[in-house]
């Protein structure tokens, strides 16, 4: 697979096909309109696509963006949207996408890239977290407001903001595969507590004062909205009752358990 930064029309087009693929709007419509796109990437942004056999099969766009932190201001790239063609997710082309777009940002001097995931999709939250070494330090209400894509269409908006700092240790350790992912119980074994557990009727809220605390979420949140959305709309508030909370008191969400429970590590 071979990964590179896009400039032409023809490739823009092809990115925002993508795009398109996967979240579908409503006719007429797109997810990101080419002017804008253009613009993005004639500013200075990034625009990557992965190509397999000369066909592109995914696609990434950010744009530089500047945060308060405890030092001031922090410059760091800001991960919009990526995505792979239907059918060819679990390939490895999120990973590829994301290690080019850190080559990128470290040549633009550039230590930080940040983006938000729903906290429902596990096998996002399992890349994120886990593979890239990211950390979970915002979770934002209903960030978009009610979307019209084909796969979010009437559901709240919530999003986790992942940080990837690019040249920690974490980030470097889970590139090189040396922080292997442990189960639940191995987690618990540490000390690590329940908050939401996935019961026989739904997510369950439990109380604790744990430093260490497990938010389960559920196997494949499509599935279950695609079959009981009044159970896709429970995981989802509940989630949020778990979560918001720890990570605005200044929790971070660190790991994701190898049975689907988010590790967070709780403020003292």
């Amino acid at each position: 697979m071979q990964v590179r930064a896009l400039h032409a029309h023809r490739e823009l087009t092809e990115a925002r096909a993508i795009w398109d693929a996967v979240w579908p709007t409503v006719p007429g419509a797109t997810e990101i309109t080419g002017n804008l796109l253009r613009a993005m990437e004639h500013a200075g942004g990034y625009v990557g696509g992965a190509y397999a056999g000369g066909t592109m099969v995914g696609a990434c766009l950010a744009f530089v963006g500047r945060a308060r932190g405890e030092h001031g201001w922090h410059t760091h790239l800001h991960s919009h949207v990526a995505a792979a063609l239907p059918g060819r997710a679990d390939r490895g082309i999120g990973t590829a996408l994301k290690l080019h777009q850190r080559a990128w940002a470290l040549g633009q001097d550039i230590d930080r890239i940040v983006w938000t995931f729903d906290p429902l999709v596990r096998r996002n939250a399992r890349l994120n977290l886990v593979k890239l070494g990211g950390v979970g330090v915002e979770y934002l209400v209903n960030f978009y407001g009610q979307m019209d894509d084909a796969l979010n269409a009437g559901e709240e908006s919530d999003r986790l903001l992942l940080r990837w700092d690019l040249a920690s240790d974490r980030v470097v350790d889970a590139l090189a595969g040396a922080a292997a992912p442990m189960s639940r119980d191995a987690w618990r074994a540490l000390g690590a507590t329940d908050r939401l557990l996935a019961g026989e009727d739904g997510p369950e809220l439990v109380e604790t004062s744990s430093p260490l605390v497990l938010v389960a979420v559920p196997d494949d949140i499509v599935d279950v909205r695609r079959f009981d959305l009044p159970l896709a709309r429970a995981w989802r508030h509940q989630v949020r009752a778990a979560l918001e909370p720890l990570v605005r008191e200044g929790g971070r969400v660190v790991g994701l358990t190898t049975d689907g429970c988010y590790v967070v590590e709780v403020a003292s």
